[in-house]
């Protein structure tokens, strides 16, 4: 244009070219060890012959439609839940219960009795708790949603999965039915598939990652969420959270060192072992705030572990993934007109990366509309000192374990996890946020009663630091992934 003329600067019309890589996909394994077929580099199916890894068994259920049987009768339902099961079943899913209590309730009913009462009903039916509730919904209800999460996940303890009622009463795709019987048998426990031995580099020993997301909510008086979820197996496809809630707007996550010590013990808990490497995926991290995250979080977690066992050091590495950056890829042809997106596991680590910290792009997947955009990957800390291709490697790999999709996520799953709990943790709040317990390690704890002499010096420490404040689920369903 003249008017960046005028001041020397010139746009050239033609893309940049830069040198790129693209990944081999992984072996993802299902039922009996059985591999899944990949088509694409990203996409793959459960059928009757290969079947979801680890299914669980569904015995007590009922069904919750809060609307009238005018605008959504029985039949409608009826019909869907024979399906899903239908449809569960042959994923995988062991449904002994195929005809589950099916109860109306207004949409402006009290949730907590109406919960409990098809709990009630769904327990009298099966001679066992009630495990699930499938909940229909109008389609237009945020509102309803967060109350039932909230109360589901705070007062009743109950697993719920929500469904709206036009996908509920219209044509039932197969699909659509696919994902909510992935959905839920996470919620249940089960796995939807693995990743072979020989595709998980860098986790030759017992590793558990971690990966931690960090959001701001400007409508409750600029309140941070901090989510921080953990793997609890060796395959690190089972993962259990913890939601932390900050009145202020911090990037970093305060107490880390006893929400790391939480981890450790779920993950010896459920494995019998110490993990001697901790993979720490941390996302949302802006330029400005990236060395205060890398330097307290890291020394937080050495803090943690060795709040489990003196002189207990296992081997960290931390990767910052971005998603919002404009860098965006497409392949060129013979033609320098006609461009495409790139294939899944594209990887480019040269020449637009980082030129003091060792970092790449990495396409996860093709996307279906636009174009295809790379989370960047900044390498922080690296004990391990692994090779890089190992570790870009992995980082590919661990997007195929997102449980409830049949295709390739646009980053490693833990990472999505973590996006999903700090979504989940403001519908967890059963009390005003200024009521919830503060959360602080018992040797902060300690020391805090030590040091107080008086009243006055109390309020003054209590005013000079941040609250940190443990944001609580039922007892029922800590430990599982309701977030899902």
């Amino acid at each position: 244009s003249r008017e960046l003329a005028t001041i020397g600067m010139q746009i050239n019309q033609k893309l940049e070219t830069l040198p790129a890589q693209v990944l081999s996909p992984p072996k993802i394994l299902g039922k009996d060890r059985k591999p899944l077929e990949i088509q694409k580099h990203q996409y793959w199916s459960y059928t009757v012959d290969s079947k979801i890894e680890n299914g669980k068994q569904l015995v007590s259920w009922a069904v919750v439609v809060f609307a009238s049987k005018e605008t959504v009768p029985l039949n409608q339902i009826s019909t869907f839940i024979s399906q899903l099961v239908k449809t569960s079943q042959d994923t995988g899913l062991d449904v002994r219960n195929t005809q589950p209590p099916i109860q109306y309730a207004a949409a402006t009913s009290d949730i907590k009795r109406t919960l409990e009462d098809a709990c009630s009903a769904a327990s009298k039916q099966a001679k066992a708790s009630a495990q699930l509730l499938v909940c229909v919904l109008p389609s237009s209800s945020s509102a309803l949603y967060g109350e039932i999460k909230r109360v589901a996940l705070t007062v009743v303890g109950v697993q719920t999965q929500c469904v709206r009622s036009h996908n509920a009463r219209g044509a039932h795709r197969t699909k659509l039915l696919s994902m909510i019987a992935l959905k839920i048998n996470v919620k249940l426990g089960g796995a939807s598939l693995s990743l072979s031995p020989k595709d998980r580099p860098c986790m030759d020993i017992p590793t558990m990652v971690v990966s931690a997301d960090v959001s701001h909510n400007t409508e409750a008086r600029n309140m941070s969420v901090a989510a921080i979820v953990s793997s609890v197996d060796l395959q690190a496809c089972r993962f259990q959270g913890t939601v932390m809630q900050h009145p202020q707007r911090l990037e970093y996550i305060e107490n880390y060192d006893a929400i790391i010590r939480q981890c450790l013990r779920a993950f010896y808990a459920a494995t019998r072992q110490k993990p001697q490497r901790i993979m720490y995926y941390r996302d949302g991290v802006n330029d400005s705030q990236m060395d205060a995250v890398k330097r307290l979080e890291l020394q937080a977690i050495y803090k943690g572990c060795s709040l489990i066992e003196p002189g207990y050091r296992p081997k960290v590495t931390m990767v910052i993934a971005r998603k919002r950056h404009s860098t965006r890829f497409v392949l060129q042809q013979q033609s320098a007109d006609e461009m495409q997106n790139c294939v899944a596991g594209t990887v480019v680590k040269d020449a637009i990366t980082s030129p003091s910290i060792y970092s790449f792009f990495a396409a996860s997947h093709s996307s279906i509309h636009g174009v295809t955009k790379a989370p960047y990957y900044l390498v922080m800390h690296d004990d391990s000192s692994f090779d890089p291709q190992e570790l870009r490697q992995l980082t590919y790999n661990l997007s195929f374990t997102y449980p409830i999709a049949m295709r390739t996520a646009t980053m490693p799953a833990s990472l999505y996890y973590a996006h999903r709990l700090s979504g989940a943790g403001r519908l967890q709040l059963s009390r005003p946020f200024n009521e919830l317990p503060r959360f602080r390690s018992p040797e902060k704890a300690a020391e805090e009663k030590e040091k107080a002499g008086s009243k006055n010096r109390k309020k003054k420490k209590r005013q000079a630091e941040p609250e940190v404040h443990l944001v609580p689920v039922h007892k029922n369903i800590e430990g599982t992934m309701y977030f899902m």
